[in-house]
């Protein structure tokens, strides 16, 4: 008994010490934000102003980043994109893995790969193809286009995690149900799709997320409809400098989103990666 209790103190002193140093970028946030441009050189950086100046200076930092910027057009763009590459993705993902896991498909393995491996190459290199491919159809700097990317882009990891699952649900379930009547389509949709609704929400916030910090694509393939991160780019890259409290609350109204998206369904996405160890 000794012994374990030498084990678990060691654990949770580990455990504090990692929380602290991944809580310290975040305090540093905060103690930053806080405070005007002035107030930021002047003071020292540990230090708070009183409660009253503090709040005008979160509302002032807030504002300049959102005028500057146009936050809120890009957010608004952002979030059509990931919510659409999320589900996009996750779907296509789905039907990917039901077919590759309980289906009589020929050579599964080698379609597998043959779609991740889009996953080994750099994003950079496909940039010029994409560019060409939307500008001939019309699609650049458009909201469509930009999502048929992210999409795109999204499936070969979305599959992963979900061929991986789709493995774990027994396949005797589904020769069940053909021998009741039911068609492919009835045993995805009534079956296979309840049964892993983990993993689509895991795919989902996995690529909402990963849609949301993109700043690659909506660079160089929109203009007019890009998406947060440009925003957050062309607020750090001001000819004349912008404040670190502004760009710090630029990036942590950028961030509210994915955050209230992972909140909300962290119930999910911890399930997510315990049911496969469970069964």
């Amino acid at each position: 008994m000794t012994q374990q209790r030498i084990v678990q103190g060691v654990i949770y002193a580990l455990l504090i010490i990692l929380s602290l140093i991944w809580l310290f970028p975040l305090a540093s946030m905060v103690f930053t934000v806080v405070k005007s441009p002035d107030e930021f050189t002047d003071m020292s950086f540990w230090s708070l102003p009183n409660i009253g100046q503090l709040i005008r200076n979160i509302v002032a930092n807030a504002n300049f980043a959102w005028e500057k910027s146009q936050l809120g057009h890009n957010i608004l763009n952002s979030l059509l994109f990931a919510m659409i590459a999320g589900f996009g993705s996750a779907f296509i993902a789905s039907l990917a893995g039901y077919a590759l896991a309980h289906l009589d498909v020929h050579a599964p393995q080698g379609w597998f790969f043959g779609i991740f491996i889009g996953n080994m190459f750099p994003f950079q290199m496909f940039l010029i193809p994409l560019y060409l491919f939307l500008n001939t159809l019309g699609l650049y700097d458009t909201h469509l286009g930009l999502s048929i990317v992210y999409v795109g882009i999204c499936i070969p990891f979305a599959l992963f995690i979900y061929r991986n699952y789709a493995f774990t649900i027994p396949r005797e379930l589904f020769e069940a149900a053909k021998v009741d009547g039911a068609t492919i389509w009835g045993s995805y949709w009534r079956i296979f799709l309840p049964i892993s609704k983990a993993a689509f929400i895991v795919v989902f916030i996995f690529q909402f997320i990963w849609t949301w910090n993109d700043l690659l694509f909506g660079l160089i393939l929109a203009e007019r409809h890009r998406p947060v991160m440009t925003a957050l780019s062309k607020l750090a890259g001001q000819r004349a400098g912008t404040p670190a409290p502004v760009l710090g609350i630029g990036a942590m109204m950028a961030s509210i989103p994915t955050v209230l998206m992972l909140l909300s369904l962290q119930r999910f996405f911890v399930r997510g990666f315990t049911i496969s160890a469970e069964k």
